[in-house]
This record gives C-alpha cells, sequence and structure tokens, in this order.
C-alpha cells in the first residue's frame, strides 16, 4: 500500500483484485451487464494512458496515476439508472470503507473537472448534484483529479478517440443538450492543453491518438 499526501490508494495487485471484485459483484447483480467487455477496456484504457502521461510530468507517480485510472469508474459495479444512486457516489463510500481516500476522491472527481460547477451543467437528478457540491467543497483537487478527468475523455465504446469523439459519444448516450455538450468539450480541450503544457508534449501524440 501506497501513501501520498495522506491519502492512501492500493498497489497495483491490489487495484486489479478491486477491480475484478467490482466486476463480480455488478454481474451478481439482479440486471444484465451488458458492457462488461466496454467497461474493462474503458477503465484499462484510462489506467494505461494516465500511466503514460504522469510519466512525462514532473513530480507524478506512475504508479499512483495507474491505479486511480482503473478505479476511477467503480461506482459502475451497480446500475446507477436501475438502482437510483449516483456512480460516483456509490464509488466513494466503497472506496472510503475499504480505506483508500484516494480512489474515493477520484470516483467522484473524474465526473467534475470544474469544482464549482454549475448544476445546470449535468442532467443529473439534484439530489445526486446536492450530495457531489457537499462533498467536493472538502476536496483539494491535484493533477491526479486533473488527469483522471482528462483520460476518461480518450475512450468511447472499443475504441481510444479523441475528445471530439467522446464529446459526440457522451452526448449521444445520456441525451445532454447542446450547452452541456459545449461546457464538456471546452473542459477537456482545456485539460488537454494543462497537460500539453505540463509535458511539453501533444498528449494526442503521447498516446497515439490520431485526431
Amino acid at each position: 500500500m501506497n501513501k501520498d499526501n495522506i491519502l492512501k490508494y492500493p498497489s497495483r495487485n491490489e487495484a486489479y483484485k478491486i477491480w475484478e471484485d467490482g466486476i463480480k459483484y455488478r454481474q451478481s447483480r439482479p440486471y444484465p451487464f451488458p458492457l462488461e467487455n466496454e467497461y474493462r477496456f474503458h477503465t484499462q484504457g484510462v489506467a494505461a494512458a494516465s500511466q503514460a502521461i504522469a510519466e512525462h510530468v514532473n513530480g507524478m507517480d506512475r504508479e499512483k496515476a495507474f491505479v486511480l485510472g482503473l478505479l476511477h469508474d467503480y461506482g459502475k459495479r451497480i446500475n446507477e439508472k436501475i438502482e437510483n444512486k449516483f456512480h460516483g457516489r456509490e464509488g466513494y463510500e466503497v472506496m472510503m470503507d475499504l480505506g483508500f481516500p484516494a480512489v474515493a476522491q477520484i470516483c467522484l472527481t473524474h465526473t467534475f473537472p470544474n469544482q464549482n460547477f454549475d448544476d445546470s451543467e449535468y442532467a443529473y437528478p439534484q439530489e445526486w448534484k446536492d450530495w457531489a457540491h457537499q462533498k467536493i467543497a472538502k476536496i483539494q483537487y491535484d493533477d491526479y483529479d486533473y488527469l483522471i478527468c482528462l483520460c476518461d475523455k480518450f475512450f468511447e465504446g472499443l475504441s481510444m478517440v479523441s475528445i471530439e469523439k467522446r464529446t459526440e459519444g457522451i452526448a449521444q448516450r445520456y441525451n445532454i443538450n447542446k450547452a452541456q455538450k459545449d461546457i464538456l468539450y471546452k473542459q477537456s480541450i482545456a485539460l488537454k492543453k494543462y497537460f500539453d503544457e505540463k509535458t511539453g508534449m501533444d498528449i494526442y501524440q503521447i498516446l497515439k491518438i490520431r485526431d
């Protein structure tokens, strides 16, 4: 187990066990898990992309980046629509119970690159947004929060894609309005520019993404 700025997170081997346990939990629920392959691809992809970028940023830990990327969507061990619970909250609460607050934080913040987000930016139920506001107010974002937010925007279906294509996919899947889509795109591009500067490279080149 590692310790960084007080917040604990599991080792890579521990993270993979937790990741598999989450998939088994989802498989045990009384409803289908049709996107299991996509979930596996997405979470492993975010982990690998986060590690690759972290290797080019002074002061970032590649192992921590990988682990946080792998477990960022742990809350999807439930179907949030069927169980009427935000996947960010599910992941946050389970990881806090497991004693991994660094992962709990990422389970929440990867959905909200803007810590002071406006409710109109999201189509979630108000009670979910209220809960997120309450928790996020107590969090100090760092480059790991921003990194996972960014890398979450490079995967659509079973492909690594540009931010533009990912934004289109999210808009279609969740039926978000044009204003929400534009905000999502602008936030994601801003994060890319931030890490372009941090690494001194075009992130697309690091990840071999063809825009």
